[in-house]
């Protein structure tokens, strides 16, 4: 058969884009899979080959075949914003340290929040709060794109239920597995004896259905949900159920391998267990702690399983605590840069000193993936505050190597009240057993809770910038009212494993708020030197009169930042009321208040 030298060409020349084609999916997929898999996606990111990363998810998208239907929870309304998320394209705004709070949402927060971040650097936080004159009847998500600078408004996404049915401990999950990326909101409802359900959004908020994840006549207090890495193809609970007569609860766990759909691979882990936390480490292990509360007190303990708990049982079971004293509300990390049975593991736990009363923060962690443990260490333990209430958290990278911790500082300033404080802080593979900086970030007071799902919750603003932004997304307090607004703080950083003190330059003179306000008895006071020069700060009461210098000297560029401990130049605690404190560097002067309440 004789072809014409154009349409010779022609087949050549299709013949030849095919082979490229299959040549790129191959180069995309080395160990021959017929589609990309996600841990493929996710290698590629870690390498920082983005080109390569959106081939491959372009080849992902279009071989998904998944239909996103599903049983839909009728009881449950969802809402749609009023208005759409805002849109940073510009500029990409970033906290240069901790203390630049933003206020994400006024309101009730009571129930618990939760916090994620998706691979694109876009924050969420989730709230409990009130619908109809019912308390916790709603919940509502919010979406940053900016770091956190600013939150979409009214929210990202929302839903109620009628009839006098609450909700409690709202899990936000973000997944980057199938098309397109999707937003997960676990929650507990009250109807029965207790269901946990799930609602399935799109990340730009569009609502896909409701999911039952356990429901069924048994009761249900608590439960926690992670995800593998972020990407959504696993999602897995672990909850507390109580049958009719027991009087301590079984911990299960049940995954979802299709988005949250349909659920299975119920397991039960332990006839006693209580205020279970998950954490997801490399290559298919999941670390499980919870709370023991058969004995004469309540002890910590731990188990995991190397399967996402699909077919492969529970081990490793170690009890963590084991003294005559009550511990509660664990929480754990794994890192994700060694391999998968040399992973660092960190619990971090409530601890009541002495069946004192006086409730510190204790941790332990592990260097082989919770085989072998370090027990028993301080974390935070001062005689006059309680340390509570933590959050751990670590990047979905393989490059860091270190983990963030958040908790509750609470100390009682008169017999009714107190005031709480929320501190952070970070440890890593070099030393484990050594929490750096634990320092106070929050502008506002923390609500009290002993539990950090309802107090504070760790994320990334930046996954990619460096080591990471950490951040934090906290329940405040007025002086009336606690669990009165959402609120989020981060801080710029590089890598802890870098040298300390390097700093952004800052562009111009300035004079932060001081924080925390109203303050007792200490209180932080930041400012700002785009250049070297001589700095004085100095304490007036209102009437002028000088009251401390807390600064006199000449200072490099940088920020700066110092703490006021209620005393006058004397040592002498000075009384309760309005004080002003003035910086003077260079031509630039200014003059702030501040509140002492004693």
């Amino acid at each position: 058969m004789h072809f014409p030298g154009s349409k010779f060409r022609c087949l050549l020349l299709a013949v030849l884009y095919c082979f490229l084609i299959s040549s790129v999916a191959f180069a995309e997929n080395p160990k021959g899979h017929e589609t990309p898999t996600d841990e493929d996606l996710w290698q590629a990111r870690q390498a920082g080959d983005l080109k390569k990363a959106a081939r491959i998810r372009a080849v992902m998208d279009e071989q998904s075949e998944v239909f996103w239907g599903g049983r839909a929870d009728r009881d449950c309304v969802a809402e749609s914003p009023v208005i759409s998320p805002p849109e940073n394209e510009d500029a990409f705004f970033m906290p240069s340290s901790w203390g630049n709070d933003r206020t994400i949402v006024l309101g009730t927060t009571e129930n618990g929040i939760s916090t994620d971040y998706d691979f694109d650097g876009n924050v969420y936080a989730a709230r409990c709060t009130t619908y109809s004159s019912t308390s916790n009847a709603r919940i509502r998500v919010y979406k940053s794109t900016d770091g956190g600078n600013s939150w979409s408004y009214p929210y990202l996404c929302s839903f109620y239920i009628m009839g006098g049915t609450s909700f409690s401990y709202p899990v936000v999950l973000t997944g980057t597995s199938g098309t397109p990326d999707r937003l997960f909101v676990f929650y507990l409802q009250s109807s029965g004896n207790g269901d946990i359900r799930m609602a399935r959004y799109t990340l730009d908020g569009v609502f896909e259905g409701f999911y039952d994840v356990k429901v069924d006549s048994d009761t249900i207090d608590y439960f926690t949900a992670c995800t593998n890495f972020g990407y959504g193809d696993r999602l897995m609970v672990a909850y507390e159920r109580r049958r009719m007569g027991q009087s301590t609860s079984t911990l299960y766990t049940i995954v979802s391998t299709d988005k949250g759909e349909t659920w299975g691979y119920e397991r039960t882990v332990t006839g006693d267990g209580s205020h279970p936390d998950m954490g997801y480490g490399y290559g298919g292990y999941v670390y499980l702690v919870y709370t023991k509360t058969g004995g004469d007190d309540d002890e910590i303990s731990f188990c995991r399983n190397t399967n996402y708990s699909m077919g492969v049982a529970w081990e490793e079971f170690d009890a963590l605590t084991n003294d005559s004293f009550d511990d509660d509300y664990a929480k754990v990390a794994a890192l994700h840069r060694t391999a998968a049975a040399t992973q660092y593991v960190w619990v971090g736990y409530n601890h009541d000193w002495a069946n004192s009363g006086n409730w510190d923060m204790r941790f332990a962690y592990s260097t082989n993936a919770g085989v072998n443990w370090s027990k028993n260490h301080s974390l935070a333990s001062h005689a006059d505050y309680d340390e509570i209430a933590c959050d751990l958290w670590v990047a979905r990278k393989t490059t860091v190597s270190y983990v963030n911790i958040c908790y509750l500082r609470t100390r009682w300033v008169s017999l009714y009240e107190r005031y709480h404080d929320i501190y952070w802080g970070f440890t890593n593979t070099n030393a484990p057993s050594t929490w750096n900086d634990l320092v106070d970030v929050a502008g506002y007071w923390g609500a009290f809770s002993y539990d950090g799902r309802e107090v504070c919750q760790g994320t990334y603003p930046d996954l990619e910038s460096g080591g990471g932004w950490s951040g934090v997304v906290y329940s405040g307090r007025t002086l009336y009212d606690n669990f009165n607004g959402l609120y989020f703080d981060s801080r710029e950083w590089t890598d802890v494993e870098e040298e300390q003190g390097q700093e952004t330059r800052p562009s111009e003179f300035a004079l932060a708020d001081n924080y925390p306000n109203p303050f007792n008895p200490h209180t932080n006071i930041a400012y700002f030197l785009p250049s070297a020069c001589q700095v004085k700060l100095e304490v007036f009461n209102v009437l002028g009169q000088k009251i401390r210098t807390l600064v006199k000297e000449d200072q490099t560029a940088g920020k700066r930042e110092v703490s006021w401990d209620g005393r006058n130049q004397a040592g002498e605690e000075v009384a309760s009321g309005v004080y002003l404190y003035k910086l003077e560097a260079k031509e630039f002067t200014q003059t702030k208040k501040m509140v002492l309440i004693r």
